[in-house]
């Protein structure tokens, strides 16, 4: 699979998620071990109150489904989760997906949305658990 590179990738910052959140960063692409292969993040921050606070996203390239390995509809595919919440965010996208940035920006809203029903959901058990 060819290097994933996102064209003005930059001009996504500051821009603003139907919840209200905004991207305040937008890295570049950079390799790592740590998560095995190329990958880019969005920091993701809304004012106020917000049950999910600061978040970072992850964009990163796959060869497969880790959560599921006979899924063999997410091979060559990329991968849009939230760090930490990784295996109940996550999102599968094609190269065209991604290289549309208004599209991009919804599938990162829909990340978030998960993370959110996330930390909802942990709230109420904690709640119910004293």
């Amino acid at each position: 699979m060819e290097k994933l590179t996102i064209k003005n990738i930059k001009n996504i910052i500051g821009r603003t998620l139907k919840s209200g959140r905004y991207i305040c960063e937008a890295g570049d692409y950079i390799e790592s071990n740590y998560l095995h292969d190329e990958y880019y993040q969005f920091v993701i921050y809304k004012l106020g109150d917000d049950p999910v606070g600061k978040q970072t996203v992850v964009l990163q390239r796959t060869t497969g489904n880790k959560y599921a390995p006979n899924d063999h509809k997410s091979k060559d595919k990329y991968e849009l989760f939230c760090m930490g919440l990784q295996s109940c965010t996550y999102q599968y996208l094609t190269k065209k997906e991604i290289e549309n940035p208004n599209t991009l920006i919804a599938y990162i809203e829909m990340v978030m949305e998960r993370t959110e029903q996330f930390y909802k959901h942990k709230k109420i058990l904690n709640n119910a658990s004293k």
